[in-house]
This record gives C-alpha cells, structure tokens and sequence, in this order.
C-alpha cells in the first residue's frame, strides 16, 4: 500500500495492460472500507486506487481545507494518477463511486472540459437527489463553524462528527452538478445501484430521472440490505458484504462483473 499526494489511500491492485479504476468513498465514510469492491475489481484484473478526499483522515490534519473545489482538485488528481497508464482509446478506465464520492466525480466530469471521461462508471447511492432530511441541512451549512454527529455506522465513518463545512462543500457540489448534470456522462455506461429505503438519497426520484431524461446508457440496480446483520442498519450503507448482506453482495457482485465484462444490458434491474 502506498500513499498518493494530498493524503489519498491508494491500494495496489494486480493490472491487467488495460484496465484501470479509481474507488471514492462517501460523506464521512472511511476509504478502507471500500475493499470489498476493490477485490471485485482485483479479480478481474484492475490496476485500481482507492482514493481519499481532503478530510476523511481519522484525525484532523494541519492546515486542512474542506471545500468543494478542494475536493475536486483532490478527486482530479486520483483520477488522473490513476488512469496516468489506461489513457488510449481501446484501454479501460473504469469509476466507482459511493454517495459523495459519486457526485464529486459527476460534477468533475460534467463540468471539466479537459478531463479524461471514464470508459464505465458504477454509482453506489450517488449523491444526487436528497431526501428533505437531508435538504433541512443545508441551512445549518452556511453557518462558519460547528459539526453535527455523523449519521455513519461507527465501523465504517471517518470521523465521529461530521463537518458543517463538510455539508456545505456537499450542497455545492450538488448544486454545480446540476447546472450540467450529465452534460457529458449521458453517454458513459453506468451501473447506478440504489436501495429503496435509502434514508439520505431519494433513490425513487433518481430512478424515475434516469428513465424521464432518457439516460439509456445507465442501468438501476435495485438492492435490499434487509438480510444483513449489521446494527444498527443503514439503507444508505451497502458497499461490502457486511453492509449489504452475504447473498445480496454475492448477487450484486455478479451483476457488477457482467457489467465490467460488458454483459449487463442497460435496463433496470429487479433487487436482489
């Protein structure tokens, strides 16, 4: 394991010549806990990074700015470290994201006119469309200072308490990327797996965009975590066999393998 610039976690996976793939973990979510894709990603022969954004180290780091642009520029970085040897047109450059780290690739993408596009995209909870739990956030945001406790499970958060910096960098990026939402990741095959009782993203307002706008190219994946023994339990929480349930996991990674091999056709996909 080695580190990347701005204190990014980047894992070193096995490469296939041409394949590569960068992972980025969600709001106040620690990035280790992304190994369970990761190792999806190793058996099929991904050279992949698990990447950090400015502010999920387990403590405070001096000088630390959280912001939207910073965590753009942070995201940026990963994603050109780790594509830097799958630029060609034929070699694969695939991205998975979880809630923030979803919108913060969708906003770099669709709003940076020299960023490299990936070649797929798998979309765990993208941080898209809030629910009003989450909306009623947004004006403690604005205020300069103070932290709220985070709503993570403690196994898998960052840090115990969650930023009103944090959130606010959260607003902003959402708000940038829907001044040119999907401007250029209409065309990009994505996978965008959602739970129906997600407590923080309103996954049913997400589905129903994707078919209204005609995003043909994504796919839903449906999902239930009702089978797993975590407590408490967090529908927005399903990135590991733990979060999701064992044969939930099991089935979701097949479906994700047919998807990076090209197999998965781009229609909605029942829950598991």
């Amino acid at each position: 394991m080695t580190l990347l610039n701005n204190a990014a976690l980047a894992q070193e996976i096995p490469m296939r010549e041409n394949a590569c793939a960068l992972i980025m973990h969600g709001l106040n979510t620690n990035p280790e806990r992304m190994s369970d894709i990761a190792a999806l990603l190793d058996a099929n022969n991904f050279k992949t990074l698990i990447g950090r954004l400015t502010g999920h180290d387990k403590k405070h780091l001096p000088n630390e700015v959280i912001s939207s642009e910073q965590w753009k520029t942070d995201f940026m970085s990963q994603w050109k470290e780790a594509t830097s040897e799958c630029s060609g047109e034929k070699q694969q450059r695939v991205f998975v994201g979880y809630s923030l780290g979803a919108l913060t690739a969708l906003t770099s993408f669709d709003t940076d006119k020299g960023l490299q596009l990936p070649t797929k995209m798998i979309l765990f909870s993208p941080a898209i469309t809030f629910r009003f739990s989450v909306n009623a956030i947004r004006a403690l945001s604005w205020l300069p200072f103070g932290s709220l406790p985070s709503v993570n499970h403690p196994d898998y958060r960052a840090r115990p308490w969650t930023s009103l910096k944090s959130y606010k960098a959260l607003f902003q990026l959402h708000d940038e990327w829907y001044g040119s939402r999907w401007k250029n990741t209409s065309k990009i095959p994505t996978l965008v797996v959602l739970s129906a009782k997600d407590e923080l993203v309103d996954s049913q307002q997400l589905a129903e965009e994707i078919v209204s706008l005609q995003q043909r190219t994504w796919a839903v994946q449906w999902v239930s975590n009702e089978k797993s023994e975590l407590r408490p339990r967090y529908h927005h929480l399903m990135i590991d066999r733990v979060s999701l349930g064992h044969l939930a996991w099991q089935n979701l990674s097949g479906t994700m393998t047919q998807f990076l091999r090209g197999k998965l056709s781009g229609k909605e996909q029942n829950a598991q």
